[in-house]
């Protein structure tokens, strides 16, 4: 540590108004009175992310339209005249014959059983693609927190180069007072101080626009996230890799794609009944001239199928039943190479990590002590105290860059194989 000397008024200002900034974040949170983890903020995102709640309507539609599928066709009442307003015998109204009928199509083979099971598909896939929107909502927020926890973290780092750096210019100056260094190194030491302020600003700022991130993941604002609590922590210890390797069976995108088949198939069967030709019933009262008596009428209509049976519609069906069908391969690939990248991410992230913290942090702390120690007894200068304060700030900044890109990757497999989201919360050390 560096020899203890008396700050000059103004650097015990700066100090304590250092002090003030770097506690910002809990003192926000003790007024606020409330404590967002990470818990609540998938809740939130569940409950107001606008994208889901529309995905929610895209499956109360598909749920009415089920019930819409089971509906028979309506019958039709039928009115016709004849025999008036015209010459001689049927002059005015005087031959008028009226007739109502009633008819009602009868619907072949198995149309509407068929297009019961299309819409309960499709009732099926919606609810799974909601299912997928959701799974891709609460994995951005995942993503969004801890982005904005490792923010905290990098605020807090940002910190302390600064308060050594207030203690460094306050030593100069005391050694320049003293007559026993330069004026030179007041200058230095005040360049290293703008350099620390500059970087704390920049970390103020990035936890800023990391707040409206996660805030805007439930449409919310910046001001909605306080302080959030604990750290990131990368685990010492990686999960299975084969056991989490088969949970990428369960997730809903190869689910939603298994029902997108199961649509096409029902909409294949639905457009080869639509081939077979309706019959439509009809029967109803004529009612002769003058109305003096009156005779039953029926009739039967079949459409004759001579030019067309269906077969277009049912090609389509064919086609897009395929087309599923690579999908799913398609689908059933893509995450596995998503599962790849994310798990060759997360492996060399804790290497990193695990290094720096075991092997350089230690080594680079005890270097800038035997610095600082030497320039306190004059044999060294300034400039070596501030390169020993910058490679320490330096280095704490690429282990928590390798932390945060290991946690990150974590929370990605956690969304390809864990859809509670509950192994992400491990991520998190609440001391």
């Amino acid at each position: 540590m560096l020899q203890k000397f008396p700050l000059h008024p103004t650097n015990m200002m700066l100090f304590a108004i250092l002090v003030l900034v770097a506690g910002g974040i809990r003192l926000h949170a003790a007024d606020s009175g409330t404590t967002l983890t990470l818990r609540g903020a998938l809740d939130l995102a569940a409950v107001r992310q606008p994208a889901l709640l529309a995905q929610d309507q895209q499956a109360r539609a598909a749920a009415a339209l089920v019930d819409q599928a089971g509906l028979r066709p309506n019958p039709t009442l039928d009115l016709s005249l004849e025999n008036f307003a015209g010459t001689g015998a049927v002059r005015g109204t005087r031959g008028l014959e009226a007739t109502v009928q009633a008819s009602q199509t009868i619907e072949r083979g198995g149309k509407r059983d068929k297009r019961m099971a299309l819409a309960a598909s499709d009732r099926k896939a919606a609810d799974q693609a909601l299912a997928v929107r959701r799974n891709e909502v609460l994995a951005a927020t995942a993503a969004a927190y801890l982005e904005t926890l490792a923010a905290q973290q990098r605020l807090v780092l940002a910190a302390e180069p600064r308060r050594l750096a207030l203690e460094t210019l306050g030593a100069a100056e005391e050694r320049v007072q003293a007559g026993i260094a330069s004026a030179a190194e007041v200058a230095r030491a005040r360049a290293g101080l703008a350099t620390a302020e500059v970087e704390f600003a920049r970390a103020e700022a990035a936890l800023q626009s990391a707040r409206a991130r996660l805030a805007a993941r439930w449409g919310g604002t910046a001001a909605e996230v306080a302080a959030l609590p604990g750290r990131l922590r990368l685990p010492a210890v990686l999960p299975d890799r084969e056991a989490l390797l088969a949970n990428l069976n369960d997730h809903p995108r190869l689910a939603l794609q298994q029902d997108a088949i199961a649509s096409q198939r029902a909409g294949l069967e639905l457009a080869q009944a639509e081939a077979v030709p309706d019959v439509t019933l009809g029967g109803g009262l004529r009612f002769l001239r003058e109305g003096s008596d009156a005779a039953i009428v029926a009739g039967l209509s079949v459409p004759l199928p001579v030019r067309h049976r269906n077969q277009g519609s049912i090609r389509a069906a064919r086609a897009l039943l395929a087309g599923a069908e690579l999908d799913e391969r398609a689908t059933e690939l893509g995450l596995r190479a998503e599962f790849s990248a994310a798990w060759q991410d997360l492996t060399i992230a804790q290497r990193t990590a695990t290094h720096l913290r075991a092997q350089a942090l230690p080594a680079l702390e005890d270097a800038r002590a035997a610095v600082q120690h030497a320039y306190a007894q004059g044999q060294l200068p300034l400039i070596d105290v501030l390169d020993a304060q910058r490679a320490l700030a330096a280095l704490r900044r690429e282990i928590l860059d390798a932390e945060t890109a290991g946690v990150l990757a974590f929370a990605r497999l956690a969304a390809l194989t864990d859809p509670t989201f509950g192994t992400v919360t491990a991520l998190i050390d609440p001391s």
